[in-house]
C-alpha cells in the first residue's frame, strides 16, 4: 500500500530528515525542484520554450525557483513571477530566488493575463501543503488567471488552493494536468475535488527515508493479489465459503440477486439467498447457481430462521432490497446485533440505523457498513454535503461511532475502521454510477469476509469492484450492474498480472 500523509505528517517528515539525519533543508528543496523539472521535461518536452512559472513567498515558491533554474541551465528561458511581497521571502526560498535572479535577472511581480495566455506551459508554485484557509486577494486573482490560460498546468507538491488533508477547494484552486508531489503522497490528492484538480499525480523522491505512516494508505493491485493467492489444485466449494444473503422483499428481489452474483463471482463456494416472505418464487425464477430459502412472516420466527440458516456458513450480507417498513427495519436491526458471523450491512439495513449508529457497538460479530454518502449522513445524523466536504473525516467518525469497518462509497471510495486505519481506492470509474452496482459490491465484500479480516475484505472488495467496472465499462456510462459482477474474476487476474 502507498502511504498517504497529512499536512502535519509532511512537516514532521521533513523536520526529521533535517534534525535526525542532518540533511540540509536547502538540499531537500533542490531535490524537489530538480525532480519536478525532470518529470516536466519528460511529460512536456515539446512545451518548454515558453514556460511561465508562478511562485509564492513560501517554500513552495522556492521549489518553483529551482525548477526555473534548471530550465535555464537546459537552455530555456522561462518567465518567472513572484506573487506577494519580496521581503517576505525567507530561508531556502530566498536562497533559490536570489540564485535564480543572478542567472535570469529580476523576477516580475505581476502575473499579466496576456503573458499567461501566450505561455506554452504554466508551473504553479504559489502554495504548498501548509495552506489551511481560503485563498483571497492577489493570490486568488492569480489562480483565476492561471486557470483561464489555455496552456497545461503543472502543480508543485499540490495544486495551490487544495486542502492537503481533505482535498477540499479553499475558495479557488489551480486546475493542473500534472501534479508532482514530493517525498510522499498527500491525502488531499486522492479525494475529490482535489483529485480532479491534481490531474495525473507523480511522486518525486527528495532524499528522505520513506515514511512508515500507514494509518492512511492507497490500495494497490499487488495488495489484492497478496491477500487472494491462487487456489490450490485440490480446492473445493467448501473452502470458498458459504455466504447467506438476507435481502429482497416482494417486488424488490433484483438487489438480492445482484448481491448473490457479486458473492459468487468473488469466489464464494456457495451462496444462499434468504428473502422476506412472499419473495422466494420470484427469486427462484431468476437464479440458477444460487440456493434460496424464505423468511417466515413473523419477526421472531424470521430472526430464528436466519440464525439457523447461518449455522455452517461463514458470512452474511443484510439489506439489499430488504424493505424500509417497520418490520423490515426491526429485522435488520435485530440481525445486525445478534448474528455472530461477519456481516455486511448495506442499503435498507443502513437506513434502519439512521440516527442510531452507536447502537451497532453492541453487535456480536464483525460488521462492515457500505453506505453511499446519503446513507452515511443518515446514520451520522448529518447531511450529504457535510459528508462529502471531508470524506476521510466522515468515514472515520462513522467507524468510531459504530465500531464497524465503514466503506464510504463514491469516487475514490474510503474504507475506515474503528482503530483509525483508513484505506483509499485510487480508481475513478464514472460508469459505476448506476443502480445495482452497490448491491454487487456488498456481495463481493461478503464473499471476501468469509476468508479475510473485515478491513482487508472491504479493501480488496472495493478495489476488485472498481477494477471490474473499468474492465466491463464501454465508456463513462451505460454499464449494467450484472456486468460488473461478471468482470470480477478478470479483475482479480489483472491484479495478479506482473506490473
Amino acid at each position: 500500500m502507498i502511504p498517504l500523509l497529512s499536512r502535519d505528517a509532511v512537516r514532521a517528515l521533513d523536520a526529521e530528515a533535517v534534525a535526525r539525519l542532518g540533511v540540509p533543508s536547502c538540499l531537500l528543496m533542490e531535490n524537489a525542484g530538480r525532480g519536478a523539472f525532470e518529470l516536466i521535461r519528460e511529460r512536456f518536452s515539446e512545451r518548454l520554450d515558453d514556460v511561465f512559472i508562478v511562485g509564492g513567498v513560501g517554500q513552495n515558491g522556492g521549489d518553483a525557483w529551482v525548477v526555473a533554474r534548471h530550465l535555464l541551465l537546459a537552455g530555456k528561458r522561462p518567465r518567472c513571477v513572484l506573487i506577494g511581497e519580496r521581503d517576505k521571502v525567507r530561508g531556502d526560498a530566498l536562497l533559490n530566488l536570489t540564485a535564480l535572479e543572478r542567472l535570469h535577472g529580476p523576477v516580475s511581480q505581476s502575473a499579466d493575463a496576456a503573458e499567461l495566455a501566450g505561455a506554452s506551459l504554466i508551473v504553479d508554485g504559489l502554495f504548498g501543503t501548509g495552506l489551511d484557509r481560503p485563498v483571497t486577494g492577489v493570490y486568488a486573482a492569480a489562480i483565476e488567471r492561471i486557470n483561464e490560460a489555455w496552456a497545461p498546468r503543472v502543480a508543485l507538491d499540490i495544486p495551490s488552493g487544495i486542502d492537503a488533508n481533505s482535498g477540499a477547494v479553499l475558495g479557488v484552486a489551480v486546475r493542473a494536468a500534472l501534479t508532482v508531489t514530493f517525498a510522499a503522497h498527500k491525502r488531499g490528492l486522492h479525494q475529490h475535488p482535489g483529485a480532479a484538480y491534481a490531474g495525473h499525480v507523480e511522486l518525486a523522491h527528495i532524499g528522505v527515508p520513506g515514511t512508515r505512516e500507514a494509518e492512511f494508505a492507497l490500495i494497490e493491485a499487488r495488495d489484492v493479489a497478496a491477500a487472494l493467492p491462487l487456489r490450490a489444485a485440490d480446492t473445493h466449494k467448501g473452502r470458498g465459503g458459504h455466504v447467506l444473503i438476507v435481502a429482497g422483499a416482494p417486488g424488490r428481489t433484483g438487489a438480492s440477486v445482484l448481491a448473490g452474483l457479486g458473492a459468487m463471482r468473488a469466489g464464494a463456494g456457495l451462496v444462499t439467498l434468504c428473502p422476506r416472505a412472499g419473495a422466494r418464487a420470484a427469486l427462484d425464477a431468476k437464479v440458477l447457481e444460487i440456493m434460496t430459502t424464505d423468511l417466515p412472516a413473523e419477526l421472531e420466527a424470521a430472526v430464528g430462521h436466519v440464525r439457523e440458516q447461518l449455522e455452517g456458513k461463514h458470512a452474511a450480507v443484510i439489506g439489499p432490497g430488504l424493505g424500509t417498513d417497520e418490520q423490515g427495519g426491526e429485522l435488520a436491526r435485530r440481525l445486525s446485533l445478534e448474528l455472530e458471523k461477519p456481516c455486511v450491512l448495506d442499503a435498507d439495513a443502513l437506513t434502519a440505523w439512521a440516527g442510531r449508529g452507536g447502537g451497532l457497538r453492541g453487535a456480536r460479530g464483525p460488521r462492515i457498513l457500505t453506505p453511499h454518502p446519503a446513507e452515511a449522513a443518515r446514520v451520522l445524523g448529518s447531511s450529504t454535503e457535510a459528508v462529502q466536504a471531508d470524506r476521510y473525516q466522515a468515514a472515520a467518525k462513522l467507524a468510531a461511532d459504530t465500531g464497524a469497518v465503514v466503506v464510504l462509497k463514491g469516487a475514490r471510495t474510503v474504507i475506515a475502521d474503528a482503530a483509525g486505519q483508513v484505506r483509499v481506492c485510487p480508481l475513478d470509474v464514472p460508469a459505476l454510477a448506476v443502480a445495482g452496482t452497490g448491491d454487487v459490491l456488498s456481495g463481493v465484500i461478503g464473499a471476501l469476509s468469509a476468508q479475510l479480516s473485515p478491513l482487508m475484505a472491504a479493501s480488496c472488495g472495493v478495489y476488485l469492484h472498481a477494477r471490474a467496472g473499468e474492465l466491463a465499462a464501454r465508456g463513462d456510462r451505460g454499464l449494467l450492474a450484472h456486468e460488473v459482477a461478471d468482470a470480477v474474476p478478470a479483475a482479480l487476474q489483472a491484479c495478479r498480472a506482473p506490473a
